[in-house]
């Protein structure tokens, strides 16, 4: 239905009573006090809007000949308005809006002055700037009330889910637009009316009259040739879809979470036809919504309130009837006599009280769940306005967390470019190779600026990729040791401790090094030619095999070099070699329990000095 059949009703004019008719039904009153006859003469239009997850609104059309109505009447910017409207019957008068003043307008048509007051239910406070916050730990409606209490908005009621929501982020958006996602999650509506914000379910089209009431008994009632002015009905197979299913990841199990849900809607009931069945018709595909977050209960909620918004859109209504306060949005309608299969049931979403002196006081319904015809939600998508802002792109943070609740490596983050206060939820981390059992291990520290990307851009489930160098945190050794004439001759890995694994690429200088803090203890592997290793430590050496150690050179010599070698063993001890040579720059001792000298050809012992051959016997030969 085009967004603007319902202007197009109710700019059509239909015989009514006299413009005193009109006066006496609408009461204005500004600041408390009702609008002086002077100025009420003048009134020659009022409209009042009541839509579902939008502030209240009014119009105010006044003949301005002088350009004085605003003085004579006291309005100004942020001025109290009350509306309220006196029907025929026993009833006292009801109010249709209280809200203020937000804008100001004066036309000049053809030489005639005109002057417009337009103004906001009180919850336009909900649309003012952005906000960047997070609520740990709540449940849907601890949210809301937070949300309304601190934007001064009293609450009437909240039906939520009592699920308790680790982390919900309100990222950079309105309290109004924040509230409207949450409605939508949990298939909720919500609106600011005289008792304040009411946040729950929409009411259920079988709230209706039965088919047996008619016009004349309920104003709810909505029949042909009785009450109604104008109308036109739809019932369509256009985004019709026979099931919804949203898609999601749960990282602790590792397998994609499914929730279904049937095209069903609370909203239409017609006797009929259905969502499901329009929808077969065509052999339409399962809608799939890759937004779960992979928890089972927040995704089958978010499935049905999915379901319900898209089944809901099968059947629209746009009706001009006389007027009543009786109708509005929210309110469960019959329709009686316009056949099949459009009879039936519905659930309002918008409803317009139009007063003129032309046509009297009329009431233009509209009907149209998956669709926002406001110029809000045409500009903002429709109902897609409630779903998560996207973020494309990278941004970078900081990390302010890590001590990760559940032990999976997560990170907490603070974005400084966007909010002083906002901490996000726990993050998960990117390790190069990660797998079972294998992978890097790099968790950031605290105070490290990382860079961060978001799931399907959504500002609540980011994850760390990488992290970042900057003015002030910057490699152990400056980035003057990273590169020389247009080449990177250095690449290093450097833990908090100074301990690092550095890979030197200079020509003539290839090297791998290991080395503890300020090099004490180091490990060098030299790409040269002689390709050699170097192990050098400050400290004690120490090294131990549970079974053989064997130290080999098939063609260089090995050499032991110390202020004092000591040579050990439990068992055995073998030297061997082509030649043997010993020397001493002192005196050298060969002691044992018993000692033998042998040689296979010959044997020579022999002094420079005296030479002393000692036993308790001596056998020579």
């Amino acid at each position: 239905m085009p967004a603007r059949a319902g202007a197009r009703l109710r700019e059509r004019r239909w015989p009514v009573s006299s413009v005193d008719t009109y006066t006496s039904l609408l009461l204005v009153s500004i600041d408390g006090r009702p609008l002086a006859s002077t100025v009420a003469t003048r009134l020659i239009m009022s409209r009042i809007t009541d839509a579902a997850n939008l502030p209240d609104s009014f119009e105010l059309e006044f003949t301005d000949p002088a350009g004085t109505v605003l003085d004579d009447a006291g309005v100004k910017i942020g001025s109290s308005v009350v509306l309220t409207v006196s029907e025929n019957g026993p009833q006292p008068p009801a109010k249709l809006l209280d809200g203020e003043v937000t804008a100001l307008d004066r036309e000049d048509l053809a030489g005639v002055l005109r002057t417009r007051v337009r103004g906001l239910d009180r919850s336009h406070r909900l649309f003012r700037g952005r906000r960047v916050a997070a609520y740990v730990d709540k449940t849907a409606a601890d949210i809301v009330r937070e949300v309304a209490q601190r934007a001064g908005v009293k609450v009437a009621r909240i039906e939520a889910p009592a699920t308790v929501l680790a982390h919900v982020t309100q990222d950079n958006l309105s309290d109004w637009v924040f509230l409207r996602r949450i409605a939508d999650a949990t298939g909720c509506t919500f609106s600011v009316g005289e008792q304040g914000l009411v946040f729950a379910p929409p009411t259920p089209a079988g709230d209706a009259p039965e088919g047996a009431e008619s016009a004349r008994d309920d104003p709810v009632v909505i029949e042909h040739g009785m009450n109604t002015l104008a109308l036109r009905a739809t019932v369509t197979s256009a985004s019709q879809v026979p099931q919804v299913e949203v898609r999601g990841w749960d990282p602790v199990q590792k397998q994609a979470v499914v929730s279904t849900a049937p095209a069903k809607t609370t909203v239409v009931e017609l006797p009929t036809v259905t969502p499901e069945k329009v929808a077969g018709t065509f052999n339409g595909p399962t809608y799939v919504a890759p937004d779960g977050d992979g928890q089972t209960p927040t995704q089958d909620r978010l499935a049905k309130a999915v379901a319900d918004r898209i089944a809901g859109g099968f059947a629209e209504i746009e009706a001009t009837v006389r007027g009543s306060a009786k109708l509005r949005s929210g309110t469960a309608v019959a329709l009686k006599g316009f056949g099949a299969p459009f009879d039936g049931r519905y659930t309002t979403t918008e409803a317009v009280h139009e007063f003129s002196p032309e046509v009297g006081y009329t009431t233009t319904l509209i009907v149209s769940n998956a669709s926002d015809r406001s110029l809000f939600g045409v500009a903002n998508g429709g109902w897609a306005a409630g779903e998560s802002a996207r973020m494309p792109g990278v941004v970078s943070a900081l990390v302010s967390d890590i001590d990760d609740p559940d032990a999976q490596g997560r990170v907490k983050l603070t974005f400084p470019y966007l909010s002083a206060d906002y901490v996000s939820g726990w993050a998960r981390t990117v390790q190069a190779g990660a797998a079972r059992d294998r992978g890097a291990i790099v968790l950031p520290e605290v105070g490290d600026e990382v860079l961060v990307a978001f799931e399907g851009g959504r500002f609540d489930r980011p994850y760390v990729i990488g992290g970042l160098f900057n003015g002030k945190d910057t490699p152990i050794d400056g980035w003057g040791a990273v590169q020389k004439n247009g080449e990177v001759i250095r690449r290093s890995f450097t833990s908090r401790t100074g301990m690092e694994v550095v890979f030197t690429e200079e020509s003539g200088t290839e090297k791998l090094e290991i080395s503890t803090n300020e090099r004490a203890q180091r490990v060098t592997l030299t790409q040269t030619s002689q390709k050699g290793i170097e192990i050098i430590s400050e400290g004690p050496v120490m090294v131990t095999a549970k079974q053989d150690a064997t130290v080999k050179a098939d063609q260089g010599a090995l050499k032991l070099s110390a202020s004092s070698i000591e040579v050990k063993a439990t068992g055995g001890v073998t030297i061997e070699g082509a030649t043997l040579s010993m020397k001493s720059q002192g005196t050298a001792e060969l002691q044992g329990t018993s000692v033998a000298v042998k040689g296979q050809a010959s044997a020579e012992l022999s002094a420079s000095g005296p030479t002393t051959v000692r036993g308790a016997v001596v056998n020579i030969n």
